[in-house]
């Protein structure tokens, strides 16, 4: 105990030292409300809306979740370590603090939008949200769309619950953590537990980018360094500069110019998060470890409007991106610029609503103590209910007969494939000849699935079998990795040209979506330079059309048909199906028959919008088309251009004969019946004669 005296020193000694007197100041802020970091909320909270609001302005926006991720391993952490230290923590009570916390928003979100989708959505698209529910109330959110893709896929923009995986995330952090932390604290290892937690996790998130591995946005084990790097912020004390005051302020602003950078310089990428992601993360744990009498953080970040926005920042992540994506689809297209304003609007007035009359009573209020019971039965309620909304056994409001040539356009891919253990989906549509066509490519090929099985099922004597060889997202060609899954290509195409090489196959196609490899897909507003890359090169640089790298690889393609042309196959090279975003269905199906009050009998479309003009289309992947054609001449192969069936001319349609259903699955996939119907240009492959 100190005697007077001995405390007086102190105290005068505190008065001369600094660095004892910012200690002092953070260790008080330690058990004490920061509104400084309710400023960085706002900042995080806002980035995230303006990325999906206008993606080309805050490119880099995506980041916001990073910076909430810091801000979330300090503040559970801070909070855990405070009470073991006093002896007072309890899991019990930490757990049922979360509940109340994330649980009654969440729910506001679920219910309100589980209706919303039952009135605006198809039968499947309804199915596809009643599942995406059931996996945001388990919060699993993340493992389901780590399944489907990468987070910057083009199919994200019309799922309403994808950005509810980063709260996946959150809770699967939540559910380990303070047991991780009460472990390590009684063995005095905390500082070791939590450096061993980033350090292992930072490996992971880089390891995952540079395979290109898109699934790794979505993961704990690449995001929890995030998380751990707050926690050892919260478990040490600042270091101190040439002056405390100026190291605090130089690391506040320091902090906030590399989040700023982050949100306008980085760019969508299936390398994030890796190292990209220390940027915004250093940012954040730049700006906490300034503490709240650094005079940016006391000035801005501490002001009112920032600290609103961020105490509503929950509640507006939840309600933003579900308000534009329903937009999306019902518009068919991003809302304007006009309308996504408005849309925020709206989403920061039912944020607000639902942080005052919702998340506030219940968590503050008389109804604190009975609260938990009550939100997990309301969790259980709402993932029973979506899981049959999954099967079907809760029909969608849009479920008539008028509808259901959309929803075949949506399904109909008929011929059933069986996956290799190289990743390669096979099938074989089998005639009585004894010859095989082999198909070789991207998803592109099952898109004339239906017309080969036409075709040998009106010719069983006389049309080859057709055997399917495809990977999604991946070029027929050596050496190249894939699109958005960092796959390694090459390997594949290497098992399906042995196949190619078998006895009974004398006739090889190639087929994909060629542009969007080393072009991107066409779209106004889309970079020439495409996606894919050499996989070989662990910078993952993408290939320009003109690069030296693709040229290499065109090449290596050329040497591979030569080397099959020499050995007696035909072969043929299926130039790139006209594509345009408005071949999208949910661009062709009217905004009025998804929010009339009553299901129309007969869905019309506009008569100027059922054919798509492909000239546009066709000077932009003119250069392209030419290397292919090129190839071709070189080698003996033959082209195929399948706008010389599908299209008259360079009208092409969109919608089938009745004026009922699409032909395009999406911008560039044809539907089943559409192939079935027009895809002609394919039978040669399949009735010619042997050379």
């Amino acid at each position: 105990m100190l005697t007077v005296a001995t405390t007086a020193r102190v105290q005068e000694h505190s008065q001369r030292d600094p660095l004892h007197q910012l200690r002092e100041t953070h260790a008080r802020a330690e058990q004490s409300y920061r509104p400084d970091i309710d400023g960085m909320r706002a900042i995080a909270v806002l980035a995230v809306v303006a990325y999906h609001t206008f993606p080309r302005v805050a490119s880099g926006g995506f980041v916001g979740v990073d910076v909430f991720f810091v801000i979330s391993g300090y503040l559970i952490t801070q909070l855990i370590l405070a009470g073991l230290r006093t002896g007072r923590f309890s899991i019990r009570e930490f757990y049922r603090r979360r509940v109340r916390r994330i649980l009654p928003a969440l729910l506001v979100i679920l219910v309100v939008f589980g209706a919303v989708g039952w009135y605006l959505l198809l039968p499947s698209e309804f199915a596809r949200l009643g599942k995406s529910i059931t996996w945001s109330a388990l919060f699993l959110a993340n493992a389901l769309f780590a399944r489907g893709g990468g987070y910057f896929d083009p199919d994200t923009e019309v799922s309403p619950m994808l950005h509810l995986w980063s709260l996946g995330v959150e809770e699967q952090f939540y559910l380990s953590w303070p047991v991780l932390m009460l472990l390590a604290f009684r063995r005095r290892q905390t500082g070791q537990v939590l450096s061993a937690v980033v350090a292992s996790s930072l490996a992971v998130s880089l390891w995952g980018a540079w395979h290109g591995l898109a699934p790794y946005f979505f993961q704990p084990a690449a995001r929890a360094w995030e998380l751990g790097a707050g926690g050892m912020l919260a478990a040490s004390r600042p270091a101190p500069g040439i002056t405390a005051h100026r190291a605090a302020t130089l690391a506040a602003v320091a902090g906030l110019v590399l989040i700023a950078v982050s949100v306008v310089l980085l760019e969508p990428d299936v390398t994030f998060p890796g190292a990209r992601a220390l940027l915004p993360a250093g940012g954040a744990l730049l700006l906490i470890a300034a503490g709240p009498d650094a005079p940016l953080n006391r000035h801005l970040l501490a002001s009112r409007p920032m600290v609103f926005v961020g105490q509503i920042s929950y509640p507006l992540y939840l309600w933003h991106w579900p308000l534009l994506c329903f937009a999306r689809i019902v518009l068919g297209r991003s809302a304007p610029p006009g309308l996504a304003v408005i849309l925020v609007g709206i989403a920061l007035v039912a944020a607000y609503a639902t942080y005052r009359f919702v998340e506030r009573p219940i968590r503050f209020g008389r109804a604190k103590g009975g609260a938990v019971p009550w939100l997990l039965t309301g969790l259980g309620a709402v993932a029973v209910f979506s899981a049959s909304v999954q099967w079907h056994a809760i029909p969608a409001r849009l479920s008539g007969p008028a509808f259901k040539a959309w929803e075949a356009a949506a399904t109909d891919w008929s011929v059933p494939f069986a996956t290799r253990p190289e990743g390669i989906l096979t099938a074989t549509v089998a005639s009585r000849r004894a010859t095989t066509a082999l198909f070789v490519g991207d998803s592109h090929v099952q898109s004339l699935a239906a017309r080969v099985a036409r075709v040998i099922a009106a010719n069983p004597d006389t049309a080859r079998t057709g055997v399917f060889a495809i990977r999604y997202g991946c070029p027929p060609m050596p050496d190249l990795a894939g699109t958005q899954l960092g796959e390694r290509c090459g390997e594949s195409f290497e098992h399906v040209i042995e196949l190619a090489r078998s006895a009974d196959v004398d006739t090889v196609v190639f087929v994909a979506f060629w542009e969007s490899y080393l072009m991107n897909e066409f779209s106004p507003a889309q970079d020439k330079r495409g996606p894919a890359y050499d996989f070989r090169d662990r910078t993952h640089v993408s290939l320009g059309l003109d690069s030296p790298l693709t040229q290499r690889l065109l090449d290596s393609f050329q040497r591979t048909i030569a080397s099959l042309v020499a050995g007696g196959h035909r072969v043929y090279i299926v130039l790139s199906n006209p594509t345009s975003p408005e071949f999208e269905p949910l661009s062709l199906l009217p905004a009025s028959a998804r929010l009339g009050l009553r299901p129309p009998e007969r869905i019309e479309v506009d008569a100027p919008e059922r054919s798509v003009d492909a000239g546009a289309y066709e000077a932009y992947v003119a250069p392209l088309m030419r290397k292919l054609r090129d190839i071709a001449h070189r080698t003996g192969a033959e082209v195929l251009d399948p706008r010389s069936t599908l299209c008259d001319g360079m009208s092409c349609p969109a919608t089938l004969r009745d004026g009922g259903a699409p032909t395009h699955l999406d911008s560039n996939h044809l539907t089943s019946s559409y192939a079935r119907e027009r895809a002609g240009f394919i039978d040669p492959v399949l009735l010619g004669s042997r050379p």
